[in-house]
């Protein structure tokens, strides 16, 4: 047979490799790559009139790696469905519970809509409507128009509410139009296995044989396990090298700041950002996440340091800042993670997934609204001194805000409904974003924020964020 190297390239070199037995081993290319390449040596072996159907993993319609594969099926409209199956109910028993694999078939002849289902775990499960929809190369450029990779919905009503954002709100970055309404680019600061030398371990705060100007060459390196939703001290370090959320009680002390893991060189961080951002501030988000987490997207801002490859920085070149800060409250909304939710589809949110996430444009936003969002945002950030310098920037100069836990549910309530309404979302829709089964009985396939509705019934004994975000929905609407 023809080596493998041959066959990868040449698709009359491919049927015949195959017709004589050869076989594509997993390591050549790595797996997905290997699979996208039988996956486009059986499209090259039907007619103009036939169709092929193939096992093969899911990530060959939701990886960046397999996007031109996929991108060119969309485009040729070759595409007739896509089944995407968990393992979890063994339905190959020697495989990963994990494992996501997909029936994929293909057809010679064009077709406008592909038929598919995500989640499915038994092949029954097929014959629920609720769970099929159908995608045309149109709305996959719609939703995912940089690398044309499949979008993943539970059901048909995620895949309806998906589109009608994404007709409404731009995404963050189209790179075939190059429109990128927050001129945004992007950094990774420190790689934690790369730049490792430049970390130190000593801390220069404690150490009182260290000189001032000495302390002052240092500063801390964050890394992503120690933010959350509008928190720069969500974790701190112990002594002993473990990390611990902080209490309430130490996020009331205004002086408070989380102890790192390592410090870096402060020249090493201002090099970085040298013409490139001048603020005393970062803003960013964690890279790893899942959907199925009690919150996929998660950003904030913070103090200038170091930061490591966990938590991606993002770096806006809008000139008000204010419209900076609706930026994050759009990224920490109930709406954007509804929709990120739907892209991410491992445990990572890379750049080439925030790129296209549809985000409010800085354009949309009325004095009104920025009114109403910055007050919010800047109280649930500023709450230590150390985030001085972006209060100063949004025009405030007084103390911290205290850190009180219910009255930020309140606040965050109300930015989560007033940010269902930029997103042009009824009230049923955002019913539906808090909880499916609360629109369409306990018996809906499909679920958006499970983990934090069980979360917080086991905490409060009702689902907290549902009846605060409705009934700030309630107040918005009456007083518009």
């Amino acid at each position: 047979a023809q080596s493998f190297e041959d066959a990868k390239h040449d698709a009359e070199a491919q049927s015949k490799f195959i017709r004589e037995g050869g076989r594509f081993p997993l390591t050549a290319v790595g797996d997905i790559n290997t699979y996208a390449v039988f996956a486009e040596t059986t499209r090259c072996l039907i007619s103009d009139l036939g169709r092929v159907g193939v096992i093969v993993p899911t990530g060959i319609a939701t990886d960046d790696t397999c996007k031109r594969f996929f991108g060119d099926l969309i485009q040729k409209q070759n595409l007739a469905s896509l089944y995407d199956f968990e393992n979890r109910e063994k339905l190959f028993i020697a495989v990963d519970s994990r494992m996501k694999f997909s029936l994929l078939a293909l057809s010679g002849k064009p077709i406008k809509r592909g038929n598919f289902a995500f989640f499915v775990t038994q092949p029954k499960q097929l014959e629920n409507q609720t769970r099929l929809f159908q995608l045309s190369s149109q709305d996959i450029a719609l939703i995912n128009p940089n690398t044309l990779t499949c979008p993943v919905f539970r059901t048909s009503k995620d895949a309806e509410l998906t589109k009608k954002i994404y007709q409404n709100v731009p995404v963050l970055e189209n790179e075939k139009t190059g429109i990128n309404p927050w001129g945004i680019s992007f950094m990774r600061m420190f790689d934690m296995a790369n730049d490792s030398g430049l970390f130190h371990t000593q801390d220069p705060q404690q150490d009182p044989g260290l000189l001032k100007e000495v302390r002052d060459l240092k500063v801390p390196l964050y890394e992503a396990k120690m933010f959350h939703q509008f928190d720069h001290r969500w974790a701190t370090y112990t002594d002993n090298g473990d990390t611990r959320d902080l209490t309430d009680d130490e996020k009331s002390d205004l002086s408070f700041s989380v102890k790192p893991r390592y410090w870096v060189d402060k020249k090493e961080v201002e090099n970085r950002l040298s013409g490139k951002w001048d603020k005393n501030w970062l803003l960013g988000w964690r890279d790893v996440t899942n959907s199925t987490n009690q919150r996929t997207v998660i950003s904030t801002v913070f103090p200038v340091s170091g930061c490591n490859d966990k938590f991606l920085i993002m770096l806006p070149s809008v000139s008000n800042i204010k419209l900076i800060s609706c930026l994050l409250a759009c990224l920490n909304s109930l709406s954007f993670d509804f929709i990120a939710r739907q892209k991410v589809g491992g445990t990572a949110l890379k750049y080439f997934t925030m790129r296209q996430l549809p985000i409010i444009p800085p354009e949309k936003y009325t004095e009104k609204d920025i009114e109403y969002i910055t007050p919010r945002v800047l109280e649930l950030v500023y709450t230590s001194w150390d985030m001085q310098p972006f209060a100063q920037d949004m025009g405030y100069n007084g103390e911290p805000f205290t850190w009180n836990p219910n009255k930020r549910a309140l606040i965050r309530a109300e930015l989560d409904a007033y940010y269902a309404k930029l997103y042009s979302l009824t009230r049923d829709e955002l019913r539906y974003i808090l909880d499916p089964a609360d629109v369409y009985g306990a018996e809906f396939p499909s679920e958006t924020f499970r983990v934090l509705k069980n979360n917080e019934i086991k905490q409060y004994g009702e689902y907290r964020t549902q009846r605060l975000v409705l009934e700030a929905w309630d107040r918005i609407i009456r007083n518009s």
